[in-house]
């Protein structure tokens, strides 16, 4: 179990592997919440205020791109944003980067303990 639990958003339309994220960081003890869509994590952010939110790029209603233009940096200073995607093209992360994300991570490269550790690093 982690040192230093933290409170942990997924923002993920797959249910599968939202779940699947939720019982791998909840299992080493952190605090974890779901939304299927940005406009559901933009409200459960708000509620939450966590220290790491885990976004998809594509997803129905509100895509994690509009997610990140609507989240104010400002208004959540501790709160960091790690893109997961199943796309890798340099404008995208490029785009997220610059909209406020600190990490754009590869679903297909990135295995449970990489999330776990990846999660566990962030200060």
């Amino acid at each position: 179990m982690s040192n230093s639990s933290k409170n942990i958003l997924i923002v993920e339309d797959e249910k599968l592997l939202r779940e699947a994220y939720e019982v791998i960081l909840s299992s080493q003890g952190h605090k974890v919440r779901s939304a299927q869509n940005g406009i559901d994590g933009l409200k459960k952010l708000k509620e939450e205020k966590p220290d790491i939110v885990l976004l998809d790029i594509f997803m129905p209603l509100m895509d994690g791109r509009e997610f990140l233009r609507n989240f104010n940096a400002a208004e959540y200073p501790l709160t960091k944003i790690f893109v997961l995607s199943n796309v890798s093209n340099k404008e995208t992360e490029q785009e997220v980067l610059a909209n406020g994300a600190k990490l754009f991570l590869l679903k297909a490269e990135l295995s449970p303990l990489d999330l776990v550790r990846v999660v566990e690093e962030a200060a």
